[in-house]
C-alpha cells in the first residue's frame, strides 16, 4: 500500500517542477504496481503535449485529435485503453512509439490533471494492470493525492512567474542604473576626450563599455591624437582605479634595459645590478600598466611579455622565482601592425592576445568640428595654469586653422595655441596673426636644418597652373603663399618681410 500522507509531505516540500515530477512518478511506478508512469503538460505556447524517456522524445499536437492525449486534454475525461482499444490509435506515429515502451498485455490510463475539475491543465499517462488502473478513479487517496500533485505544480508556476518577473524588473534598473552611469560617465569624459563629433561620442562610448571589460586593450591611431588619455580614462573608470596607473613608453627605453623595467631584476643579474630592483609589472599590482609604442617592443621581450599574460606569472631578470601578476594591460602604438606582422618584427600571437579589445582613435583632420573645442580647452587650460587672462579667439583664428591640416593631431594644436597664448597681451583675443605667426615659427623651426628646403626656390611656392578655374581665387592663393613664405624666410619678422614685398606692414595679411 502506498502511504499517500508522506507523499503528500514531500510533495509539498518541492520546489522545482522536474523534481517534483520525477518525485511523483517514481512514487507512483514503484508503489502501485505500473510500468511507466507520466506526467504530461502543454509546452508555454499551449501548442503541444511532450514526454521524454531517456534519449527518446514524444510530440503532439493538443488539437490533434489522432491521439488519445488530445481527447482526454479537451473533453477532461479520463480513458482507459486495454490492448483491444489502442489498435484503434495505430494512425499516430509518436503515439504508437510510445506505446512499443509498455510490456506486452498492459492498458494505458490517461487522466486529467487535476482530477474532476473540469479545467484541466495536463495530463497523467500510467501503463500496467488493467484492473489495477481502472480502480484508481474509485480511490479517493489517489485522487487527493493527484490534486496536491497539481496544486503544488501551479504553486512552483506562480512562484517561477512572479521570481522571473522580480528579475526581470531588477534587470531593469540595473540597466537603467548602468545608462544613467554610462551617461554620467560619458559626461564626464567629455573634459578628458573632448569633442563633439560622431567619432568623439563614439570613442567616448567605447571607452566606458572597454573600462567595465577584463580584456586587453590595444589603442591605435597616430602620434598626437591623445592615446595615453584614452588609457587613463579606461584605468579611472574601471574597478582597479584604486591601484596603480604605471605608463612607459618601449620606444624610449633602450632595448637591452627594457627587460629590467618591466620585471626587475635580481642583485647581481648584470653589471651595476647592486641591488634587487622592482619592476613596472610589480608596480602595477591591481591596477592597469599601460605599454606605449608596443609596436617598438624587441622581438625577444614580446615572447616573454605573451608568457606573462598567458600564465599571469613572471621572473624578474636573473631570479628563478616565479611572481605573480595582476594588472589589466593596456597597449599602444602608431605603427601598422599588420606590416610589422608580415615583417616578422612582431608576432602574431602577442597581437591577437592584446587586441581582444581594439580602440581606434580618430586624427585632428577627420574631425576637425571639434577644434573650436578644443582651442577653448586650451585656452582655459593655459589661463588655469599660469593665472592670465587671454580672453578667447577670435572668429578670423578658427578660420584659418579649419584650413589647416595637423600632421601632428591634437598634440601640434595644443601647441600652437599655446605658443599663440604666450604671445597674446592679457585680456586680448588670439588673432589670426597670432595663430598664422605660430605656424611659420614652427615651420621655420622645422626647416632650419632641412637639405630639402629651399625658400627661394620657385618650385617651394610653385602653383599648377592647369586646374585653375578661378583666376581670382587662383591669384589671392599665391598671394598668400608668395606671403607666407617670405615671412618664413625672415623668421616670421613682418616688417622686413612687407619692406622686400614693397608693401606696408599693415597690409600684410597671411591666409592658410
Amino acid at each position: 500500500m502506498m502511504d499517500w500522507l508522506s507523499l503528500a509531505a514531500c510533495l509539498s516540500g518541492q520546489r522545482e517542477h522536474n523534481g517534483l515530477q520525477t518525485q511523483f512518478c517514481e512514487a507512483l511506478t514503484s508503489n502501485l504496481a505500473v510500468s511507466h508512469a507520466w506526467v504530461v503538460f502543454p509546452c508555454q505556447q499551449g501548442r503541444t503535449l511532450s514526454i521524454s524517456e531517456g534519449s527518446q522524445r514524444f510530440e503532439w499536437a493538443v488539437d490533434d485529435f489522432s491521439h488519445p492525449f488530445a481527447h482526454v486534454f479537451q473533453s477532461s475525461t479520463p480513458m482507459l485503453l486495454d490492448p483491444a482499444k489502442l489498435n484503434y490509435w495505430q494512425e499516430n506515429p509518436a503515439f504508437v512509439a510510445l506505446m512499443m515502451l509498455r510490456q506486452r498485455g498492459e492498458s494505458v490510463f490517461v487522466m486529467p490533471l487535476p482530477p474532476q475539475q473540469g479545467q484541466t491543465k495536463g495530463i497523467i499517462v500510467m501503463t500496467g494492470n488493467a484492473n489495477v488502473l481502472g480502480s484508481l478513479l474509485a480511490d479517493n487517496d489517489w485522487l487527493r493525492i493527484c490534486e496536491v500533485f497539481s496544486n503544488q505544480y501551479q504553486t512552483i508556476k506562480v512562484l517561477r512567474e512572479e521570481h522571473q518577473q522580480v528579475s526581470a524588473l531588477n534587470s531593469s534598473i540595473k540597466r537603467i542604473r548602468h545608462d544613467e552611469l554610462s551617461r554620467e560617465q560619458a559626461y564626464e569624459l567629455k573634459h578628458v576626450l573632448i569633442g563633439d563629433s560622431a567619432s568623439m561620442r563614439d570613442l567616448r562610448k567605447k571607452v566606458v563599455t572597454g573600462a567595465q571589460l577584463p580584456l586587453n586593450v590595444l589603442i591605435c591611431g597616430d602620434t598626437g591624437t591623445g592615446k595615453e588619455l584614452v588609457a587613463k580614462a579606461l584605468h579611472e573608470l574601471s574597478d582597479r582605479k584604486s591601484k596603480p596607473f604605471i605608463a612607459i613608453n618601449c620606444a624610449a627605453i633602450p632595448e637591452n634595459l627594457l627587460e629590467s623595467e618591466l620585471f626587475g631584476h635580481a642583485k647581481g643579474a648584470f653589471s651595476g645590478a647592486e641591488r634587487a630592483k622592482k619592476g613596472l609589472v610589480a608596480d602595477a599590482q591591481g591596477g592597469t600598466l599601460f605599454l606605449d609604442e608596443i609596436g617598438d617592443m624587441p622581438i625577444a621581450l614580446q615572447a616573454k611579455l605573451l608568457r606573462v599574460l598567458e600564465t599571469r606569472a613572471y621572473r624578474a631578470v636573473g631570479s628563478n622565482q616565479e611572481i605573480s601578476a595582476d594588472f589589466r594591460l593596456v597597449a599602444a602604438t602608431h605603427v601598422a601592425m599588420k606590416e610589422r606582422i608580415d615583417t616578422g618584427a612582431f608576432r602574431r600571437d602577442l597581437f591577437y592576445r592584446l587586441n581582444q579589445f581594439p580602440v581606434f582613435m580618430p586624427s585632428l583632420d577627420s574631425r576637425k568640428e571639434d577644434i573650436p573645442h578644443l582651442v577653448r580647452h586650451f585656452v582655459e587650460e593655459y589661463n588655469a595654469n599660469l593665472g592670465t587672462h587671454i580672453a578667447g579667439v577670435q572668429y578670423g583664428a578658427f578660420d584659418l586653422l579649419d584650413q589647416m591640416t595637423f600632421p601632428g593631431n591634437v598634440r601640434e594644436l595644443r601647441n600652437i595655441i599655446e605658443y599663440a597664448c604666450a604671445m597674446t597681451a592679457p585680456g586680448e583675443q588670439i588673432s589670426a596673426d597670432d595663430i598664422g605667426g605660430t605656424v611659420l615659427q614652427q615651420h621655420h623651426a622645422l626647416a632650419v636644418n632641412s637639405d630639402d628646403v629651399n625658400v627661394d626656390s620657385e618650385s617651394y611656392i610653385g602653383m599648377d597652373i592647369t586646374d585653375i578655374d578661378n583666376l581670382k581665387a587662383a591669384v589671392r592663393h599665391f598671394e598668400s603663399r608668395v606671403i607666407r613664405y617670405r615671412l618664413l624666410r625672415f623668421g616670421g619678422d613682418r616688417s622686413k618681410a612687407a619692406e622686400s614685398l614693397g608693401l606696408p606692414k599693415r597690409t600684410l595679411q597671411i591666409s592658410a
